[in-house]
């Protein structure tokens, strides 16, 4: 079967059935109108998302594309764009294509057609229990820095500013820390918006 065929037999598959069609232009002289199925969706699938921002769930969404920046998804039938900054470390070894991931919206931008998306977001308000204020919780260091100590827990970047180790003044980070240690601290602060934690060692 050649392609227009197919079309052909899909469109005579559609003879007598009753669906509903947005109405995109009207020929006053032809008295015929111009109809869309897909704008139809597309109007319905925003509001569909506008229901999901307003009620700030968890979405699983199914990636369809990996590329540097990070991966892109559907949603509700639109593409939406999660960074690889808003992506889990465990999330980026094991992610493929056709995959389901979860995560919430950061953006959602109807007039500009942009859905962002986090999937960190969606681990820190799934897992509440872990992820308050007050925990005591182990991490990893991942990187050092003059400034302090980057470290992940359950996936989820944490920063250890280097006024938050203890009450003494270190003179050489790099000497008292090292990649890859284990470190125990207590979360200070919960970033809703941007998937991040900051923790301290003091008084645990």
């Amino acid at each position: 079967m050649t392609h227009d065929e197919a079309i052909e037999d899909k469109i005579l598959s559609l003879i007598n059935e009753t669906r509903e069609f947005f109405i995109v232009a009207y020929n006053k002289k032809s008295h015929q109108l111009l109809l869309s199925i897909k704008r139809l969706e597309y109007i319905r699938a925003w509001k569909r998302i506008k229901q999901i921002q307003a009620e700030d769930i968890i979405i699983h969404a199914i990636v369809i594309n990996i590329n540097k920046g990070g991966l892109i998804v559907r949603i509700e039938g639109l593409k939406s764009f999660i960074p690889n900054s808003h992506i889990t470390a465990q999330e980026k070894k094991i992610i493929k294509i056709h995959q389901i991931i979860e995560c919430k919206l950061l953006v959602a931008d109807e007039r500009k057609n942009q859905l962002i998306c986090s999937n960190k977001c969606a681990l820190l308000a799934k897992f509440t229990d872990r992820f308050k204020i007050g925990n005591i919780v182990n991490g990893e260091i991942t990187k050092i820095k003059k400034y302090g100590l980057f470290i992940t827990i359950y996936g989820i970047p944490a920063l250890l500013h280097i006024s938050e180790i203890g009450y003494k003044h270190i003179d050489n980070i790099n000497k008292k820390f090292a990649l890859g240690n284990k470190i125990q601290v207590k979360i200070i602060h919960i970033d809703t918006k941007q998937g991040r934690l900051s923790v301290s060692t003091r008084d645990i």
